[in-house]
């Protein structure tokens, strides 16, 4: 009991709380890259993707700190990044699609490994037949098995359902496993926290990284991001994150404290 005690993760803050020691980080900083997921952190999750709505009172404040000379703002989402581009529409704030995979060029899986995602979806497809809430998802090269809406036992049916399918494709495909959706990937797609370290290393200045996200798939760049202000979004746990906010109407009022403290510095 001990041993595993040892190991328990202890939990994040509350941002706000902490809010004057962060504040004071942020005015120091010659630089600061801030990266946002999307859905359940700049926008409330709802049932089906198509009706994810940023709020205008967010999408103000993300206009405010790219008016900022200091700032570099960065969302990545697993949605195709035309997709996200679409919902965020600030000028200045550059978007990634697919968990950082997709940027301004197209991305394609190798060969391999496209002939094996269509194998794999249609494999899937006819395991998940007939179960009632559940649904796939084409997100260009890779694909989605989406469960929000399911019943839990019927989620749990799916999961099982597309573990055992995956087991003969495995490790030539992943699965990204997020909230109430399973990503079946290329290893090409290597996630949020490899897409976080290149973005970083293209900037001449080492900025103070902060990152907010409320998905298990955001796990790796908080765990990239040691040194940085990582956020989780939410009440999941357990997470790496250091800090927590309650929702994206945190969100919203957490960028324009950020907005303030950098007018301030």
């Amino acid at each position: 009991m001990r041993g595993s005690a040892a190991h328990t993760r202890p939990e994040p803050k509350y941002l706000f709380d902490c809010w004057p020691k962060v504040a004071k980080s942020v005015r120091s900083a010659a630089r600061v890259a801030l990266f946002l997921d999307f859905d359940g952190t700049l926008a409330p999750l709802r049932m089906r993707p198509e009706q994810v709505r940023m709020s205008v009172g967010t999408r103000r404040a993300l206009e405010r700190l790219v008016r900022d000379p200091r700032m570099e703002v960065r969302v990545l989402s697993g949605r195709r990044r035309a997709d996200v581009e679409k919902r965020v529409a600030v000028r200045g704030v550059r978007c990634f699609g697919l968990h950082g995979w997709e940027g301004s060029a197209p991305v394609t899986p190798e060969a391999g490994s496209a002939k094996l995602l269509r194998e794999a979806r249609r494999q899937v497809r006819r395991g998940l037949a007939g179960l009632h809430g559940i649904w796939i998802e084409k997100k260009g090269p890779i694909f989605a098995v989406h469960a929000r809406g399911a019943g839990e036992s019927t989620a749990r049916n799916a999961g099982s359902i597309v573990r055992e399918v995956m087991r003969s494709f495995t490790p030539d495909l992943h699965i990204l496993r997020g909230n109430h959706v399973w990503e079946i990937t290329p290893p090409e797609m290597r996630g949020k926290g490899a897409a976080v370290r290149t973005l970083l290393g293209r900037m001449s200045v080492a900025p103070l990284a902060l990152y907010l996200g409320d998905d298990t798939t955001d796990e790796s760049a908080f765990s990239v991001l040691r040194h940085g202000i990582t956020v989780v979004v939410g009440a999941r746990r357990p997470t790496k994150a250091t800090f927590a906010l309650r929702g994206p109407r945190e969100v919203r009022l957490f960028l324009e404290k950020l907005a303030r403290e950098l007018r301030r510095a």
